[in-house]
């Protein structure tokens, strides 16, 4: 297993793991609407611009790009993990890579949105909320999610 920094050119790598992701798993917890948010929000020109403000990271398996995570200053952002590879401690080995790289930059908290799917993930590796936010979709549909912290 390897994590690399992804570079012009692997926007389709990481898109097509969030697509996966969100399509997969984000139905079991958040309406149609929802889904249809995220899946614009991480369309593939938001990474491909994302990919000259951040640091984006990918996870590899053998052959298989299984996840993927960025940091933009101290603020971890799209972090996910293909729901095959999930609960084998591939996201928390990403999540630590990513806590390390802010660490080393100086900072001295991280923060990030958590989806419903990532909350215990998160918690059992010391964030803690620290607002619950509600964006509400053109039809009407809430998204919610909770802005964890973490002190380093």
């Amino acid at each position: 297993m390897r994590i690399t920094r992804a570079i012009e050119g692997d926007e389709c790598i990481v898109y097509n793991i969030l697509y996966t992701k969100i399509t997969e798993v984000y139905p079991k917890y958040y309406p149609e609407d929802v889904v249809t948010f995220f899946i614009n929000h991480h369309s593939l020109n938001n990474i491909k611009s994302a990919l000259n403000k951040e640091i984006i990271l990918i996870i590899k398996n053998g052959e298989k790009h299984i996840g993927t995570g960025s940091i933009l200053a101290n603020e971890i952002r799209r972090m996910f993990i293909l729901p095959n590879f999930q609960g084998k401690g591939y996201g928390t080995l990403l999540l630590s890579t990513l806590e390390t790289i802010i660490k080393n930059n100086g900072y001295t908290y991280i923060l990030l949105d958590s989806s419903l799917s990532a909350y215990s993930l998160y918690e059992k590796n010391g964030y803690s909320s620290i607002h619950y936010r509600k964006i509400v979709t053109p039809k009407g549909q809430f998204l919610c999610y909770n802005q964890m912290l973490k002190k380093i």
